[in-house]
């Protein structure tokens, strides 16, 4: 007898799915649109505190560089077991001290140099245009030249019909500003010492923002930041001091007018790289011609040629190279930025900007970017030092 036929249940195929095209649906996670909503906020805070508290964060800025500039002082202190506000107060004393005495000692022929250049501008005006028209009367011989020179010569005759006032009222200008920069000073002493007091817990509270396995990075990030900045204010304060010295003395020796005043200008030009230089030096070679004679004008020309070759011989790689490492087109970049932005001012304060631009780059941006395109692998010899995984037995 034939055993029953099992009844067989058909099996149903999985049919295959058909495959979606990238692209057709985008899905957006709500984390995604919190981070897009909390950077647009933090854009617009800062569009705000631009374009509306201008002068406090640049005061704010001025207070963080002096602070990281006597930061090293602080800590040796500290170490010495002196408490760190007292420490502090004390750097602070001390650097507003010598700073009084040398503006003490400075200020009386300063004053007296100022006067005599603001009362005898109108003078060395009329001597530098009678120069400038026997210049131009020689060159007409040259046809080419002759035009050439003219327009220069129109440019310089129109800078100076403005410069002559400005000289002129220079100690009314000085005297009706010195509340104004006290007030200011006052304040960014203020925020230095609490941002010296209280950076160490504002460090602390902002590496909690961030994950765990960002932390040590960020750390680096702040860390480089903050010897930046102090760096390059102790070696721009070291290349000032010796910069207008060495100008002072030498204009001074050669028997330069207004030796000191133009010693101070090149000393306070130096803040200013590759480019204050020379504008210290035209206006030294400038004074020269029309308080003395063309020949003088050229000894300065030889000075400054002198100066130049120790700051790029001597000052540069001893003091600014070991503070902040800077390329010179970076730098040259930034001023132009800068002084477009904020005058005089930002061209000062162009530099240690991006020596902050400089760090983020380096630790933060170009690290996302190499990770975002996959070129953030190991090399070769680490990937092949690591233990490979065990196979599994073959059977027989």
């Amino acid at each position: 007898m034939e055993a029953p036929e099992r009844q067989r249940t058909p099996v149903e195929t999985p049919t295959a799915e058909r495959p979606t095209r990238p692209g057709f649906s985008i899905t957006i996670a709500p984390h995604t649109i919190w981070y897009a909503a909390g950077a647009v906020v933090i854009l617009a805070i800062l569009w705000l505190l631009v374009t509306k508290a201008l002068v406090a964060l640049l005061i704010l800025f001025v207070a963080i560089i002096i602070g990281e500039a006597a930061r090293p002082i602080v800590l040796l202190l500290e170490r010495r077991r002196v408490p760190r506000p007292l420490g502090v107060v004390l750097v602070l004393l001390v650097a507003a001290a010598v700073f009084g005495i040398l503006i003490w000692i400075m200020l009386t022929p300063l004053i007296a140099e100022v006067g005599a250049l603001s009362d005898n501008a109108p003078t060395y005006t009329h001597r530098l245009q009678d120069l400038i028209a026997t210049w131009s009367a020689a060159l007409h011989t040259n046809a080419q030249l002759g035009p050439f020179f003219d327009s220069i010569a129109g440019q310089v005759f129109s800078s100076l019909q403005g410069l002559v006032p400005s000289l002129i009222s220079v100690p009314f200008t000085l005297l009706s500003g010195a509340f104004g920069a006290l007030l200011s000073l006052v304040v960014t002493l203020t925020i230095t010492v609490f941002w010296l007091s209280s950076s160490t817990k504002l460090k602390t509270f902002l590496l909690g923002l961030f994950p765990e396995r960002l932390q040590p990075n960020v750390d680096v990030i702040f860390a480089d930041m903050g010897r930046s900045l102090g760096g390059y204010v102790r070696g721009v304060l070291i290349a000032m001091v010796l910069i207008g010295v060495f100008t002072g003395l030498g204009l001074g020796v050669l028997g330069v007018p207004y030796a000191l005043l133009l010693g101070v200008l090149a000393g306070l030009t130096e803040c200013i790289p590759y480019i204050g230089p020379w504008l210290s030096g035209a206006v030294s070679v400038v004074v020269a011609l029309v308080t003395v004679d063309p020949l003088k004008a050229l000894e300065v020309v030889v000075l400054f040629l002198l100066v130049q070759q120790l700051e790029g011989n001597l000052v540069q790689p001893l003091v600014m190279s070991r503070s902040v490492h800077l390329d010179p087109l970076l730098v040259l970049i930034a001023i132009l930025i800068g002084s477009e932005l904020l005058g005089l001012f930002g061209a000062v304060l162009a530099v240690p900007f991006a020596a902050l631009i400089q760090s983020l780059v380096t630790y933060a941006i170009a690290p996302m970017i190499r990770r975002a395109s996959g070129r953030d692998e190991p090399p070769p010899a680490k990937a092949a030092a690591k233990p490979a995984p065990a196979e599994a037995p073959t059977s027989a």
